[in-house]
């Protein structure tokens, strides 16, 4: 909400902007374990993501910090102690109270995030905090030079610290971070920072203004650069900077630090002098410029071709900015116009930047891909200006404010210095470019500085774009820029344009001049308003000011007594041009009374000398007395005659006087012509050799220039020269450089092991030596490199059992002419040796893993590449179109998180892993997968690789589950069995007289037990068939021999349990028959037969005859008890015995539900 009118308006939050890549994710939650929740700040998170994923990042922070975490989606107002996290595929801004999400303004490859939100910090906040972490890539290069422009501090995480090192070192390449330190540290000095920003936030002006003075005076001292013309709100702002980083409560606090501190010089005056810079800034003012400004130029070129100046050049952006413009307008006019760019800054550092002409990645967002193609060359994650571009600029170190401009300019580029200077001192400035530049030169200003204050020298082009061309000059007058401090400098007193410079050593001409001063009168310079312009040495004995504010004019400077005379005598000299002497009159000086004359002589007459001036000289005469008669009245009738005499005398001598110079004028015009013709000529002379001495001077500036940038370059040269030598010596790579027509040019000394050459044979054929290499097709393979200009590689064959790399490419020089062939030699046998080793390895890690049906997976955490097998793949279920990074898609989603911290674990302390988890097949089918595998650590410490194994052990676990239910299983069955068992022999035991009854009794029970369980072990426990049972039971007890058995009956499937029940009931049925009933005797038999009715129920029925003659036992024993309830029991059906006297009779009804009836029939 806005404030109210009348009510104070809330306190502007601070913002601190936070920008990483990868390796960023563990780096922030370190942060903000450790960034106390209470410190006023909105913290902004600038990460990249990937636009096609939703991002869970405001999720994770909040888990490390007790502050509101949330993702921009629209634009909420600030608040502090709040943490703002980037939506994928959108991009930050930010205003006075606002941070705003919108859509990418460029296409992905050139988009800088971090980049635009740290110059959006700057433009609308003026400062901030600007924090870089772990990242790979350069963004944030640029906008940390932006925030520190503004007033802010930036913080930087250690590159050895960070899990990604090229971001922090991108942008500590900047040379504006204040703190370097691991996250710990830099939390802290981020907490110290900003409770001194507390302190400095408001700083008295009353009691500041001297002790601001104080630091700027001391800077000049220690520097030699005076700020003192800057504008108060600049300097007071990097000091307040400078007070947060140095920890100072109070400005006097800081001046006594940076007394102490000698270092601390430097570095205010670093922060003094950086700009913000950027390529192609303001590109409308651009477009102005090609459209309404070079044209006139490239049309007016002559021989000397074009001469640009750009002022402040900082890191050169803007310099080669107005190269490549002048070098597209060249080639769109077809024209060869010698193009030289002088390029000039007060910082070393910033023009070594400049020099270099490497700038980082980011640099995209500002320059078009066709600009980058043409000028710059891609090396890595920087940009490099290509030589076209590069020869057409000097960079050199130049104070606008001190040293000479450059001459015969036709174009002045001035953006962004001159809003930082007084208005005097930019009147000055803007007058020192017109000077330099030729008639109708162009001046090329930033967005907010004009040429106001000069509009007598510039006519404007456009406005809007600060495009301005020079006025037409009649004169060539070198402006002085004023040097004195500004605190010093007098009211009123403009310098900023002065007939000539001043030399910087004393001339003779000069030591005369002072010598003549100092013994001439007194004299005063005055100009048409009577304002002093200059005082003689002892002139000040002749004026007293009067009370009140301080004039220049000097008749009311001199003393009273001068005055009414003074005030005649100036105006004859000044508005009649004649000279004229005033009468002496007495003035007093400390007590002494002397006769004092004035001469005052007009200077409109004299060369170089602005119309109006006058010269006022002092004559002092004889000392009056109170007793002299000339100093009272003078009432004699003698003095009256006396005065008339010498009247008389004095008219005489003035008429001979007259006519001599009546003579002496006639003899004077006619030498007065001579001397005038005589002066044309002198002056004439004097013009030429004065704009010959300016073109001299501005000559020998450019050579100081070319001088500096030759030096520079002869620097570059030895080191690059001494950089080869030791590539060459440590590389242990043979080179051989071959010219156009094969001959040897130079080669290094692993060469002259293969070739048998020495330095005396430079110069001649390379074919004219016998070599080492099994390799006949030398010459033909350099001759196809010059003429198809491809490059060559083989591996070659040298003699004893070794192997050369030999490559072949072009010679180019550095205008990209081809002048020969390079071949380099690399030693490659223990390579070929390792790699042979490498493929038996791999072929039998293959067959190992092909036998054993595992898959494998490979994972590079330095280039987020995973890469999986055939095998591999066809285990997790990705097929042959998919990413491999999409492979955790696949995993059941109960695992998956699980999953997923295991590895992340391993990763983090580069250890191994060894797990099972559940993949989904794309028809919903799951499968069991045992993966294991290890993560390595890099350099770094930091894991960098992983490798692991799957294997599909869906199979194994079904028949682990068969396994536990079969075990399972066996265990109910085996406790049965013996239970079973335990009750056979108990009733064996209570119905046998003996032991040998109840062994007898027990064997035969027990192996009819025994054989239900073979007839079901045979069928796996399926049951079994119901006449198969009867057949096994009663064969095994020899019953079923010489037909003395019948058995008919339809096919009847039994359960398990109903098996062993009836294997025991037959059991005792035929050993009771065979012991006692029809088979005891040869002439008896056994019929078995059942059926099933209409209800489903199964009849079995078993009828002895022949036998000896049945009787009830007296009483019921095992057997009995078995067949009449047991059984009846076990099938849920009803049992009957009967003991005819034919032959013993049992039948026995159960339903047949749970049986299978199959369709054979009865038998």
């Amino acid at each position: 909400m806005n404030a109210k009118r009348g009510e104070n308006p809330q306190p502007r939050v601070p913002v601190c902007a936070i920008g990483a890549s990868a390796g960023g994710v563990n780096a922030l939650k370190e942060f903000f374990r450790h960034i106390p929740d209470d410190l006023g700040l909105a913290f902004v998170v600038i990460i990249h993501l990937r636009p096609d994923h939703p991002s869970s990042l405001s999720e994770i922070l909040a888990g490390h910090t007790r502050m509101p975490v949330e993702q921009v989606s629209d634009a909420p107002a600030l608040e502090p102690n709040r943490v703002y996290v980037i939506a994928p595929d959108s991009e930050l801004v930010i205003d006075e109270s606002n941070i705003t999400s919108r859509p990418f303004s460029d296409p992905r490859g050139k988009r800088a995030p971090i980049d635009m939100f740290f110059r959006s910090v700057a433009h609308a906040r003026g400062d901030g905090l600007a924090v870089i972490l772990s990242g790979a890539g350069s963004d944030g290069a640029i906008g940390v030079r932006a925030i520190k422009e503004a007033g802010g501090v930036i913080f930087v995480q250690e590159p050895k610290d960070a899990e990604y090192a090229m971001m922090p070192r991108s942008a500590l390449s900047a040379g504006v971070a204040d703190f370097v330190a691991p996250i710990p540290r830099l939390v802290e000095r981020i907490v110290e920072v900003v409770r001194s920003k507390e302190a400095v936030r408001s700083l008295p002006t009353n009691e500041a203004e001297q002790i601001v003075q104080r630091i700027v005076a001391f800077l000049r001292a220690r520097t030699g650069h005076d700020f003192s013309s800057y504008k108060r709100a600049t300097v007071l702002r990097r000091i307040k900077r400078r007070m947060q980083v140095t920890r100072s409560q109070s400005l006097p606090v800081y001046a006594d630090y940076l007394v102490a501190n000698p270092e601390e010089a430097q570095e205010l005056f670093g922060d003094m002098l950086i700009s913000v810079t950027s390529f192609f800034r303001d590109p409308e003012a651009y477009k102005v410029l090609v459209e309404e400004g070079l044209g006139r130029l490239f049309e007016e070129a002559g021989e000397e071709g074009l001469r640009l100046w750009v002022v402040g050049c900082a890191t050169g952006e803007e310099a080669y900015s107005l190269a490549i413009v002048l070098l597209e307008e060249a080639a769109r006019r077809q024209t060869t116009v010698p193009i030289q760019i002088f390029a000039t800054d007060l910082d070393e550092g910033a023009l070594a930047t400049a020099r270099e002409g490497r700038y980082p990645a980011s640099i995209e967002a500002d320059v078009s891909e066709e600009r980058l193609a043409r000028f710059f060359t891609r090396e890595s994650l920087h940009y490099r200006v290509k030589k076209e571009v590069r020869d057409t600029l000097l960079f050199a170190s130049h104070s606008v404010l001190k040293d000479p401009p450059f001459m015969r300019i036709d174009m002045v580029s001035c953006r962004n210095l001159l809003i930082y200077l007084e208005r005097q001192l930019q009147r000055e400035v803007c007058a020192l470019f017109a000077y330099g530049l030729r008639p109708h030169g162009l001046l090329f200003l930033g967005s907010a500085e004009t040429t106001d204050v000069t509009p007598d020298l510039f006519a404007p082009i456009s406005r809007e774009a600060r495009l301005y061309r020079a006025r037409s000059k009649a004169s060539r007058k070198l402006p002085v820029v004023s040097r004195m401090p500004a605190e010093h400098r007098p009211p009123g007193l403009d310098r900023s344009h002065r007939d000539f410079q001043q030399p910087r050593e004393r001339t003779l001409g000069a030591i005369h001049l002072d010598a003549l001063e100092r013994v001439a009168p007194p004299s005063v310079l005055v100009d048409r308003s009577y304002a002093v312009q200059h005082l003689s040495a002892q002139a000040g004995r002749f004026l007293l000011p009067s009370g009140g504010p301080l004039s220049s004019d000097v008749t009311t400077l001199v003393r009273p007594e001068l005055r009414l005379d003074l005030r005649t005598a100036l105006r004859r000299a000044i508005d009649e041009g004649e000279p004229s002497l005033t009468p002496p009159v007495p003035v007093a000086f400390n007590g002494t009374r002397r006769r004092v004359a004035m001469q005052v002589v007009p200077l409109s007459d004299a060369d170089d000398v602005p119309p109006g001036q006058a010269l006022v000289v002092f004559l002092i005469g004889a000392v009056v007395s109170d007793t002299d008669p000339a100093s009272t009245a003078v009432d004699s009738a003698d003095e009256i005659q006396r005065l008339r005499e010498e009247l008389n005398l004095a008219e005489t001598r003035l008429t001979a006087a007259r006519v001599e110079h009546e003579n002496a004028v006639q003899d004077l015009r006619v030498a007065n012509e001579e001397l005038q013709s005589i002066n044309e000529e002198y002056r004439s002379t004097s013009e030429e050799l004065e704009t010959s001495k300016e073109e001299l001077q501005s000559m020998n500036e450019e050579l100081q220039t070319v001088n500096a940038e030759l030096r520079n370059k002869l620097e570059s040269v030895g080191a690059a020269h001494s950089d080869l030598e030791n590539i060459v010596a440590a590389t242990d790579i043979g080179t051989l450089f071959l010219d156009p027509k094969l001959r040897i040019r130079m080669f290094t000394p692993r060469v002259a092991e293969i070739f048998s050459i020495t330095e005396s044979d430079v110069g001649r054929v390379i074919t004219d030596f016998t070599h080492q290499l099994r390799y006949k097709s030398l010459a033909e393979d350099a001759a196809g490199v010059l003429r198809d200009l491809a490059p060559v590689e083989r591996e070659v064959e040298a003699q004893g059992d070794r192997w050369l790399m030999l490559r072949m490419r072009p010679y180019k020089t550095v205008d990209q002419r081809i002048d020969g062939v390079v071949v380099t030699f690399i030693d490659v046998t223990q390579r070929r040796h390792d790699e042979r080793r490498l493929r038996q390895a791999r072929d039998a890690l293959a067959m190992a893993t092909s036998a054993s049906r595992l898959g494998w997976v490979t994972w590079s955490l330095e280039t987020g590449e995973i890469v999986w097998d055939a095998r591999g793949r066809e285990i997790i279920g990705i097929g042959e179109t998919e990413e491999a990074r999409d492979w955790l898609a696949r995993v059941h989603v109960e695992d998956r998180g699980p999953l997923r911290a295991e590895i992340e674990r391993s990763m983090r302390e580069s250890s191994s892993f060894d797990l099972e988890f559940r993949v989904v097949s794309g028809d919903g089918r799951i499968r069991h997968v045992h993966g294991s595998g290890a993560f390595e650590a890099g350099r770094d410490g930091a894991s960098a690789r992983g490798a692991g194994l799957v294997r599909d052990v869906t199979d194994q676990r079904k028949w682990e589950e068969s396994q536990r239910l079969l075990v399972g299983e066996l265990n109910h069955r085996v406790k049965n069995m013996l239970a079973v068992v335990q009750s056979i022999a108990r009733q064996t035991l209570r119905g046998s007289a003996d032991m040998d009854e109840f062994v007898d009794k027990f064997e035969t029970r027990i192996g009819a037990l025994a054989k239900a369980h073979n007839i079901l072990t045979e069928r796996n426990w399926h049951g079994a068939d119901l006449e198969g049972l009867v057949r096994d039971v009663l064969f095994s007890l020899a019953i079923g021999d010489h037909g003395r058995m019948r058995i008919s009956g339809p096919a009847v499937r039994l359960s398990p349990d109903a098996t062993v029940s009836f294997a025991m009931a037959l059991g005792e049925l035929g050993t009771n028959a065979l012991k006692y009933g029809s088979l005891s005797a040869s002439a008896g038999r056994v019929d078995i037969s059942w059926s099933i009715d209409a209800d489903e129920r199964v009849i079995f029925e078993w009828i002895e005859s022949g036998g000896p003659k049945v009787e009830a036992p007296a009483r019921s024993g095992f057997g009995s008890r078995l067949l009449q309830q047991g059984l009846a029991m076990q099938l849920d059906g009803r049992s009957d015995v009967a003991f005819d006297e034919r032959g013993l009779r049992w039948r026995i009804e159960f339903p047949l539900r749970g049986r299978t009836r199959e369709p054979n029939g009865s038998r």
